[in-house]
């Protein structure tokens, strides 16, 4: 049987970007920590997702760490929880000197001050985690920051402001919530929503995959999800079919099937096949609309586009063979098995039309070289495979006329 991704293969060339749904080794690593990591843990992963390089990353360690060190001390410093937390904010901005709305990174945070929201919540997470506070982070359409469990009460921390401190704060769309964790992955995400804009798919799908290796929750999840959906797409709009087709099964084989994946294989499979079908002669295409019935893997409407295709190229071998009447045959042949099917109708309807003007013009060639006899038996053979045809009725007339007005011999 021919299946989906051998038909695929004959049409997609590989280009030199490739995909991978593999997590990089270092996230592995920081992903086997335990689900409560340590300050200088959430620390290492959060510049690790920044991309900063060795010698960048060495120094926003060091300033961070002596961060960690003021925080743990405020534990032994500041007895109260609510207080303490009020402290952390100040701790954070005290390294902080220009909000940036994209600068997600938590090394530039540190080294150069410029922050956002993710910048922010990251670092005032990590510190109120080391000063031996309960933390939280909410993540929504365009904004993140955190809270506190306080004596059992939610204090809510806008960390992009000084004063944000149990203030409000503002965001778009629903509220998710998230584990300390799921603020330092979110440098990952950003950085893979910016990758993505500048058409760099390939790299932000490895970024959501590291994320939510380290994560493993819902948000991370829908977020890979969307950038998986956009590699398919990718791939589809570029010819490469059976890369396309791969990574949507890929993805199912790896994250467990959900209904975002299935569509993503249908997708993928169904313009696998329709390429394959413009790719191969009327003969492979009627095959490969055979064999995708027999297997299911294509919906009721793409069958009979499919067959339809196929049928069509097929009267067209015939009729440019000079076959008319192969050509009307292969037609019928079609809408005999698709019924319903208008394309084929109208397929058949011409094919037929086309042999009875072929019918009627060699009639004409026979009857004008005065050949009666033959141009009427021609015309009563093809009445025999199609009665009551109009043109052919006065052809078979006007013979028989003339034919009874010769002279006896």
């Amino acid at each position: 049987m021919i299946t989906v991704l051998s038909l695929a293969a004959t049409v997609g060339a590989s280009g030199d970007e490739s995909w991978s749904l593999t997590p990089s080794a270092a996230v592995l690593a920081l992903a086997s920590d335990p689900a409560e990591p340590s300050p200088a843990a959430l620390l290492d992963a959060a510049l690790l997702f920044s991309g900063a390089g060795a010698d960048r990353t060495e120094a926003a360690m060091s300033r961070g760490l002596a961060a960690i060190a003021v925080a743990r001390g405020l534990a032994v410093s500041a007895a109260d929880e609510y207080e303490r937390g009020a402290l952390v904010l100040e701790l954070v901005h005290s390294t902080f000197s220009r909000y940036d709305l994209l600068e997600s990174r938590l090394d530039r945070a540190l080294l150069e001050g410029r922050y956002n929201c993710v910048a922010s919540s990251t670092l005032y997470a990590i510190l109120a985690r080391a000063a031996g506070l309960t933390v939280r982070g909410v993540i929504l359409e365009d904004h993140a920051y955190c809270y506190l469990l306080v004596g059992g009460r939610r204090v809510d921390v806008e960390t992009t402001s000084a004063g944000g401190y149990a203030g409000a704060t503002v965001g778009v769309g629903p509220e998710a919530e998230t584990s300390v964790r799921g603020l330092v992955a979110l440098a990952l995400r950003n950085r893979a929503t910016m990758l993505e804009r500048s058409g760099r798919w390939f790299e932000a799908l490895a970024l959501a995959v590291d994320a939510y290796a380290y994560v493993r929750d819902d948000a991370t999840m829908e977020n890979l999800s969307g950038r998986i959906s956009n590699c398919v797409a990718a791939l589809l709009k570029n010819g490469r079919w059976s890369e396309a087709v791969g990574l949507a099964e890929a993805a199912s084989a790896s994250y467990g099937p959900s209904p975002v994946f299935e569509r993503l294989e249908d997708t993928a499979r169904i313009a696998a096949m329709t390429e394959a079908l413009r790719a191969a002669s009327p003969g492979g295409a009627l095959a490969i609309a055979e064999a995708s019935m027999a297997d299911g893997s294509a919906d009721a409407g793409w069958l009979e586009r499919a067959f339809a295709y196929a049928y069509a190229g097929l009267a067209e071998e015939s009729r440019k063979a000079g076959d008319q009447l192969g050509a009307w045959n292969v037609a019928a042949a079609g809408a005999a098995r698709f019924p319903d099917s208008e394309p084929l109708a109208s397929l058949e309807r011409v094919a037929k039309g086309n042999w009875v003007k072929s019918v009627h013009n060699r009639f004409a060639g026979l009857y004008n070289a005065g050949r009666f006899k033959e141009a009427l038996a021609a015309v009563r053979l093809a009445l025999e495979l199609s009665p009551g045809e109009r043109m052919l009725e006065s052809d078979a007339e006007a013979a028989e006329k003339a034919l009874g007005s010769m002279p006896s011999p």
